[in-house]
């Protein structure tokens, strides 16, 4: 009758089956004569023991049998139906598999589902000379995680070793009463009852893993001490070293206790439970991170994300640890994947920050600068990525030329930009050095003597800039720019000689501005030429009766007779830029043109 009724999956089996999954307790109605039980019968499934050391998989049903038979004999029916060897036998025969077939746990777990069991055993027998040992481990069908480590047996024959084992599994089912009791009270918000059934449940079977479990559980819901919490934890891990929840309650109590190291130890264990399960793995690793232990934490998301790269949760967490950890190679790879994926991160701001930041900490100038550009198209009115970005901007501007010229060492044009960035801090010979190497890296560069004259003046050597100067006119350089350049310096040169009344500098100003004059003339050019000349002939012939030796006087007389006509003509053609000033000098020059012959005669003797 039983078989038929699990095979079409009756009322009461469906009844027995609700209350066994999600343990609820069955109520009577109000006004029945009798109560009905607490718990509906728990059924327990043994399905045939895997061999160890052989292929007898009959000797492993034989085991299965045996320990089913003696469980059965120490077990209350009213309370634990054990699923009966032939009913699970009709079921595989149904499912097209032998009866001696080997399951695994999914399998088992499947079956467990069909036959509406609420426990199974895995178990395994190992069977050599004079001796028979079995080992296994009673599972709650409800969560997997939830299992009762079963101390092994080893007799003489299977009888002996099976009797044994089958009261392991009678002594710890007797927790399972008060450890329902404790779930459920748990699950309705009574945790101090909570706690009270799962000291009963200690007490009924003082090893018992599952037992400590909902004792972990309850002290953690009544918010007792970090340190209950860790030793319950640890008596979980005694009976059982690798399971899920007791090292979960170990790392929690550790965080709350502020041991970090030892906590992110027990997070590692218990993602390492069961590699498969994504959302533990992420939760884990969120745990970590909040603890402090993000570095502990890196090698265990970046190997889940690189495993399912299909997985965005792993990916965005996994570019959130490395990046924090500012480990920026790893961090730019999973950016880079994220980005390659997650069409998201195109429209957060922050992501490109973070992203360009990383670039810019791991000496990828380039892409740093590159995204943070494209950042500051996409998102105008950001304010820290438009910051980001002048801050690159401006941080290359000491560094990008001696880095281009590294790469590039022969090309002029980094060169001759060298030596301007070195001429704006002051760096007057090297920015000289620069461009004279500039220049003969290509003797066709733009501008480059007229770089090269104006280094020579910085330094103060203006006979060596107007050397440059000519040079240029010889490469071919625009006249124009030549002339200018020659006539800004004249310019210059002649405001300092009205000053000194030097008449070697109105001679160097005069030098320069005869040359711009001769590429360029102009009203001004002429004019400062003529003023130029006006103060070399004055000086000149002024001086020349004040010297003490003839061959003096008579070599400023020349100058002057010299320059008189040069000044004449610059002034004419220039008069217009400044018409008053101009007709005075011409007065002047018109009232020293008489004496010029008499000083010659007088100073010169005729050969």
């Amino acid at each position: 009758m039983t078989s038929i009724l699990r095979a079409n999956g009756g009322a009461a089996f469906a009844r027995f089956a609700l209350a066994g999954l999600i343990g609820i307790s069955i109520v009577a109605p109000v006004g029945a004569q009798k109560k009905t039980p607490e718990f509906t019968r728990q059924g327990l499934l043994i399905t045939p023991f895997a061999p160890r050391g052989t292929a007898d998989f009959g000797f492993g049903r034989k085991a299965a049998d045996e320990v089913r038979g003696r469980v059965a004999k120490l077990s209350n029916k009213r309370e634990v139906d054990v699923i009966s060897g032939g009913d699970i036998g009709w079921q595989l025969t149904r499912a097209g598999m032998p009866e001696d077939t080997l399951l695994d746990e999914a399998t088992i777990r499947t079956l467990g589902r069909l036959m509406r069991a609420d426990e199974y055993v895995l178990g395994s027998v190992e069977r050599a000379p004079n001796r028979v040992r079995i080992t296994g481990r009673l599972v709650l069908m409800r969560d997997r995680r939830l299992s009762e480590p079963l101390p092994s047996t080893t007799a003489v024959d299977l009888g002996q070793a099976a009797d044994q084992f089958g009261r392991a599994v009678a002594a710890a089912r007797s927790e399972l009463v008060s450890q329902r009791r404790c779930e459920n009270a748990l699950r309705d918000m009574q945790p101090d009852r909570a706690l009270q059934f799962a000291r009963e449940a200690v007490a009924a079977y003082p090893p018992g893993v599952l037992a400590h479990v909902c004792l972990t559980w309850a002290l953690r819901a009544t918010g007792a001490a970090a340190t209950e919490v860790l030793t319950a934890a640890k008596e979980v891990l005694a009976g059982d070293s690798l399971n899920p929840h007791g090292l979960e309650g170990a790392a929690v109590a550790l965080d709350s206790l502020h041991r970090r190291d030892e906590s992110a130890t027990y997070w590692v264990r218990l993602a390492e439970t069961d590699t498969a399960d994504l959302e533990l793995t992420q939760r884990v690793v969120l745990a970590m991170v909040f603890g402090g232990s993000s570095r502990r934490a890196e090698p265990l998301i970046v190997r889940a994300a690189d495993a399912h790269p299909d997985s965005l949760g792993l990916r965005r967490l996994a570019w959130r640890v490395t990046y924090e950890n500012r480990h920026w190679t790893a961090a730019i790879k999973q950016g880079e994947a994220l980005m390659a994926s997650d069409s998201g991160t195109t429209k957060d701001s922050v992501f490109t920050l973070r992203l360009a930041s990383a670039y810019r900490a791991n000496g990828n100038t380039y892409k740093a600068i590159a995204l943070a550009a494209r950042g500051i198209v996409a998102f105008p009115g950001d304010q820290k990525l438009y910051t980001l970005y002048t801050q690159f901007v401006k941080s290359e501007a000491d560094s990008v030329v001696p880095r281009g010229i590294a790469l590039f060492p022969r090309s002029a044009e980094l060169l001759a930009m060298q030596a301007k960035d070195l001429r704006a801090r002051g760096q007057l010979a090297e920015a000289l050095a620069a461009s004279r190497q500039a220049l003969a890296v290509d003797s066709t560069l733009d501008r480059g003597e007229l770089m090269i004259a104006q280094g020579e003046i910085e330094l103060g050597r203006p006979d060596s800039a107007l050397s440059a100067l000519r040079r240029a006119v010889v490469r071919g350089e625009d006249t124009a720019l030549v002339a200018q350049f020659a006539l800004g310096r004249g310019n210059a040169l002649l405001k300092a000689a009205n000053g000194t009344k030097s008449r070697d500098d109105f001679q160097l100003a005069m030098r320069f501005l005869a040359l711009s004059d001769t590429l360029r003339r102009t009203p001004q050019s002429a004019f400062l030429l003529g003023v130029a000349a006006y103060s070399i002939t004055q000086s000149a012939l002024s001086d020349a009766p004040k010297m003490t030796e003839k061959t003096q006087s008579c070599e400023l007389s020349h100058l002057g007779a010299e320059t008189l006509p040069v000044a004449r003509a610059g002034l004419e053609a220039g008069q217009e830029v400044s018409p008053e000033a101009a007709k005075q000098f011409l007065d002047y020059l018109g009232q020293l043109e008489p004496y010029v012959q008499r000083q010659i005669d007088a100073f010169c003797p005729k050969s």
